[in-house]
């Protein structure tokens, strides 16, 4: 497993990168470096948060591990710059 820096240097990555922007509310997208493995179609944002691409590109999903005992995560659906859905559980 590769993960690259997404700097505009590397059309994969970029590619990911707006489309998650496209989607996802502004709020919702730290500033800091991001990361991508392209070959996996997910991005992760400079807090740790991992971001996937849905439905063929038309929303994306943001996986949020959370700081509690149990290990739980947050998942995130947005689409359309609105966030659609939000689950929240045991990570799998």
């Amino acid at each position: 497993m590769r993960v690259k820096p997404v700097d505009g240097r590397r059309a994969a990555g970029a590619r990911l990168l707006a489309v998650v922007v496209q989607h996802a509310e502004l709020a919702a997208l730290p500033p800091g470096a991001w990361t991508s493995e392209a070959s996996q179609g997910r991005l992760m944002d400079a807090e740790g948060d991992v971001w996937f691409i849905e439905d063929g590109g038309r929303a994306v999903q943001r996986l949020r591990f959370l700081p509690c005992r149990c290990g739980c995560a947050e998942l995130t659906t947005y689409r359309d710059g609105r966030e659609i859905s939000r689950e929240v559980g045991p990570a799998r």
